[in-house]
Formats: structure tokens, C-alpha cells, sequence
């Protein structure tokens, strides 16, 4: 009988040590996702206050640009994404006409043209 109970004692240790040591192996790997998981809310609200103040919009902007000045690649990539969004194209070519750039860049060019014709402006006038 003795043997018997010291059988069934080292089952049930060798269980309890089992089943112990496999829940802590699945508890890092949760732990892990978890953080991960907060981590990526704590992004979102950070980036959803970023995007909520102008100040820090401007702020972030300024880095990026800092960021992808040295890298044409990058910054190619992000005038891009930015050319992409019809709202903002939109804003974009509003704002360069108010501020006269368009036609500004069109009479340089108009000029050039006329320069590598072999014309002036004066003669170009008449």
C-alpha cells in the first residue's frame, strides 16, 4: 500500500511539475503579444495626438523632412504619398497658385524657351 501511494505521489508530482513548467512557457510567449499589443495602442494614441495638434503636426513634419533629407529614395517616397491624396494635391496646387508660383515658373519658362530660340524679352515684346 505504501508503494502504491508513492507511486501515485510521484504521478502526481511529475503532473503538477509538468503541467506547471508548460503554463510558464506559454505565459512569456502572451506576455510578449500583450506588450506588443499595448505597445501598438500606445503608438496609435500617440500618433492620434500628434495628429490632433497642430503644433506637433508641424513638429513631426519638420523631422520627417530632417529624417529623408539626405535620402532622395525616401523622400521621393513621402512627396509622393503626399502628391497621392487628391485632398491634398488639391491644397498643394491651390496654395502654389495663390502664391504665384505656377505663374511665376511658367514666365521662367516661357522665357527660356524664348532665350534658346535665340530671342530676348526685349525682342520678344516687339
Amino acid at each position: 500500500m505504501l508503494q502504491k501511494n508513492l507511486i501515485a505521489i510521484f504521478i502526481l508530482g511529475f503532473l503538477f511539475t509538468f503541467v506547471t513548467s508548460v503554463s510558464a512557457q506559454e505565459k512569456p510567449m502572451e506576455s510578449k503579444e500583450m506588450k506588443m499589443m499595448m505597445q501598438d495602442e500606445d503608438m496609435q494614441k500617440c500618433m492620434d495626438k500628434i495628429a490632433a495638434d497642430s503644433t506637433m503636426r508641424m513638429q513631426m513634419m519638420n523631422k520627417m523632412m530632417e529624417q529623408v533629407k539626405a535620402d532622395n529614395d525616401n523622400m521621393t517616397q513621402m512627396c509622393k504619398m503626399m502628391m497621392d491624396n487628391p485632398e491634398m494635391h488639391k491644397m498643394m496646387m491651390k496654395m502654389m497658385n495663390s502664391e504665384g508660383m505656377m505663374k511665376h515658373d511658367m514666365k521662367d519658362e516661357k522665357s527660356d524657351s524664348q532665350m534658346k530660340n535665340g530671342e530676348t524679352e526685349h525682342k520678344s515684346h516687339h
